[in-house]
């Protein structure tokens, strides 16, 4: 296995919104940690389900956040479409927000240049997360 101390995890994020426009807090937000430079926005994709139940790609001028439009790369697949459309209600928007989390990649560089190895990463679940809390509750 090996570790690119030059690249950060990738994550991604879906939240779901009743209606456009969608709130900006958030969005401002994701544009704070960028200016940051704690995050680099790989994506942000806008999904709607129309009252019909069809899911399609929407601008984000479409749905009240034009300071992102142009932020589409399109790596959201339609299989990705499908699982998004899911937590839809009619009439609802979708935002999926992929990005690379820099902020250990200072301390992995320090720890690279002083001849250590990364032998691995990766995202912990939520529901682990709980489950390896819980049993040591248990102890």
């Amino acid at each position: 296995m090996s570790f690119d101390a030059e690249l950060g995890p990738i994550n991604y994020i879906v939240v779901t919104f009743a209606s456009a426009p969608v709130p900006n807090a958030g969005l401002e937000g994701i544009q704070r940690l960028v200016d940051q430079g704690r995050i680099v926005v790989l994506d942000i994709e806008f999904v709607a389900k129309d009252v019909g139940g069809e899911v399609s790609r929407v601008s984000a001028s479409d749905v009240g956040a034009p300071e992102f439009e142009g932020a589409s790369a399109q790596l959201i697949d339609d299989d990705d479409l499908a699982v998004v459309a899911e937590s839809l209600h009619s009439g609802g928007i979708g935002l999926v927000v992929v990005y690379e989390d820099l902020t250990l990649l200072p301390a992995l560089a320090a720890w690279e240049a002083e001849g250590a190895n990364v032998v691995a990463e990766g995202p912990v679940s939520v529901d682990d997360l709980v489950g390896a809390l819980g049993a040591s509750d248990d102890d």
